[in-house]
């Protein structure tokens, strides 16, 4: 079969770690299909090696317009030059102007906990933009032909509250990326660990969106500080320099005399993420929602204690494999950092929960098969009607 990927939405963070790998899966175990993608420019996806089954057919620029001309129009020259019968789009919109059979990979968790206030803290204007942007991307998923979430209860969700019909619907479990994993080393990432300062380090290794609560890193260090002036407590992000929100953290940081408290590496390549979570103690996820965050599954595979938000998802996706915190409570947070650096015990067992939850996700060869099995049983059922 000759398969086209839109990867034009993956740029950064987890999302590009799951597309990276899904390519080297194909090469290793999709040998029976041809595959055609397509990428931003700019983006490691762009700089792929090519192999005899896995062709980079097309670099879109990296702007609205020319993303979209693409979605709408250039996209039917490339399916009808390459011969595709089918185009799997992994996390976001399918292109419309696609005649054939699309297949949706979601991660739009927001769009289905209609009782989360996902979009709460922005300002009106930008609120009132990101809720039409949702508007769109409900509208496009519902167009395709066939969506793939990352969790049994989304894709409940999606046909109990959003009345997706079950038969266009379908869930994988997400895994653990192959880039990241104990033996893997990436020299200059290590080096620029080395750099760290030395202590009990904290990890929130991310890209910045107000959904992952970065901000909240400061207040906690606070909370520490000032019951424990001498501790060695220390937060590692990994964030654009010189980016506004990050410069925003920073600044907070600095109000609240915490400022050494707070390490940015700058963005990390995906080959460099173990070292990254080599160099650390614990890893902290404070976000308010996520589908499936990698840095669940990639602290139980570095043998990280993981601190996360207490919801309804996190406790669905983590059981026992996670220490909580209330949902952006930084003297709550700051008490169970406290506990997993004091308590040998309590850390070794939250390891070791989470190295049993790992266990009962896939591998990522095993997910890219499950992904490869539904992709083969849509498109056989879609050639005998």
């Amino acid at each position: 079969m000759k398969i086209v990927l839109n990867f034009l939405p993956l740029k950064s963070g987890g999302g590009l770690q799951v597309g990276l790998d899904f390519i080297e899966q194909a090469k290793q175990h999709g040998r029976a299909h041809e595959w055609f993608l397509v990428a931003t420019k700019g983006t490691p996806l762009a700089e792929v090696r090519e192999v005899s089954n896995l062709r980079l057919v097309k670099t879109v620029p990296n702007s609205v317009m020319s993303r979209l001309w693409f979605e709408y129009l250039g996209c039917r020259r490339l399916i009808r030059e390459v011969g595709a019968k089918l185009v799997y789009t992994q996390f976001g919109p399918h292109w419309p102007g696609a005649r054939t059979f699309n297949i949706v990979g979601c991660a739009y968790s927001n769009l289905f906990y209609p009782e989360i206030n996902f979009w709460g803290r922005f300002p009106f204007s930008k609120r009132l933009v990101r809720k039409v942007i949702d508007l769109l991307r409900m509208l496009r998923l519902r167009q395709a032909d066939h969506v793939i979430f990352e969790t049994e209860d989304l894709a409940r969700r999606a046909v109990h509250l959003q009345g997706f019909q079950s038969e266009r619907i379908s869930w994988v479990k997400p895994s653990v990326s192959s880039l990241v994993a104990l033996d893997k080393e990436h020299i200059p990432t290590r080096e620029l660990c080395l750099r760290l300062p030395k202590g009990f380090r904290v990890l929130l290794l991310s890209t910045y969106n107000p959904n992952k609560n970065i901000d909240l890193l400061p207040r906690i260090a606070k909370v520490i500080d000032e019951r424990f002036p001498d501790n060695d407590m220390v937060f590692v992000i990994t964030l654009p320099p010189q980016s506004s929100s990050t410069l925003q953290i920073l600044n907070d940081a600095q109000k609240l005399g915490v400022s050494d408290r707070i390490v940015n590496l700058g963005p990390i390549p995906q080959e460099g993420c173990a070292e990254v979570y080599r160099a650390c103690d614990l890893v902290i996820l404070p976000s308010q929602l996520e589908s499936f965050s990698n840095t669940i599954a990639e602290a139980w595979a570095m043998r990280k204690p993981l601190l996360i938000s207490d919801m309804d998802w996190s406790r669905s996706l983590c059981k026992a494999g996670a220490a909580y915190f209330r949902y952006c409570d930084s003297h709550d947070a700051a008490e169970q950092i406290l506990r997993i650096k004091n308590d040998s015990r309590y850390c070794t067992a939250l390891v070791a929960e989470g190295e049993s939850m790992l266990h009962t996700y896939p591998t990522a060869c095993e997910r890219f098969q499950q992904y490869l099995s539904t992709i083969e049983r849509l498109r056989s059922a879609e050639e005998t009607k």
